[in-house]
């Protein structure tokens, strides 16, 4: 029930404020586009038309970039939150080759491989074992050569760090222009993260049978992980 129920309020957490949820994102992420342009020059693989799978789409933004980067990619985009994935309908209305998901990414089946498995600012919410969970699910879906990248949030490996990592981001915040409401939206959705440390998604990335297993960019708490299936 437990479980249920967090599912439950992560999806109306992420509904809630869906149309202003690109806006609030440029804000809140201060690395946003560094994230997506990294997560995107590093979504290399040797077939041109690549199956892309994006968990915890959203409203399509990282989709866009690597849209851009294969045009004739096979696209399935994932969300809890059908109210975000309408958004990414819109987006996409002209686009060919694309799929949406609305389900939990934990318990759907992914129905068949792909060559790219993308997520951005998601797996963090769930548990620690949840996310070893996926990792290896992730893994059974790659084809060989696939690559998984990850642009999410990570937990400092001391108090100190950790106590960084909020202040910097809390004087993006302030400094944002975001209204009072916009704040109280983010403010709850950080209310359910769970970020685990570098060293802890290493372990289980590597555990798994993930190769080249890397942080590509990391800024505060703010990263690129990136591993490969051979």
């Amino acid at each position: 029930m437990e479980y249920t129920n967090r599912h439950d309020v992560l999806k109306e957490k992420f509904s809630q404020g869906a149309e202003e949820y690109d806006k609030q994102r440029r804000h809140v992420i201060p690395c946003l586009e560094d994230l997506y342009r990294i997560t995107v020059d590093l979504a290399n693989v040797e077939n041109p038309k690549p199956k892309i799978l994006d968990l915890g789409a959203g409203t399509g933004l990282l989709t866009l970039h690597l849209h851009n980067k294969y045009p004739d990619g096979d696209f399935l985009l994932l969300d809890l939150s059908e109210e975000m994935l309408n958004i990414a309908k819109t987006r996409f209305k002209n686009a060919q080759n694309f799929r949406f998901m609305v389900a939990n990414y934990l318990k759907q089946d992914f129905k068949g491989q792909f060559d790219i498995v993308v997520s951005s600012l998601s797996i963090h919410h769930l548990e620690h074992p949840d996310k070893r969970l996926l990792y290896e699910k992730v893994y059974q879906h790659l084809n060989p050569g696939g690559v998984f990248i990850n642009a999410d949030q990570v937990m400092g490996p001391y108090p100190a760090n950790e106590k960084e990592y909020y202040r910097n981001w809390l004087d993006k915040i302030d400094m944002s222009g975001l209204s009072k409401s916009d704040k109280n939206i983010i403010l709850g959705r950080m209310e359910l993260d769970k970020p685990a440390s570098l060293a802890d998604n290493f372990k289980w990335l590597e555990e798994i049978g993930f190769v080249d297993v890397d942080v590509y960019y990391k800024y505060y708490n703010f990263v690129v992980l990136y591993g490969k299936r051979i």
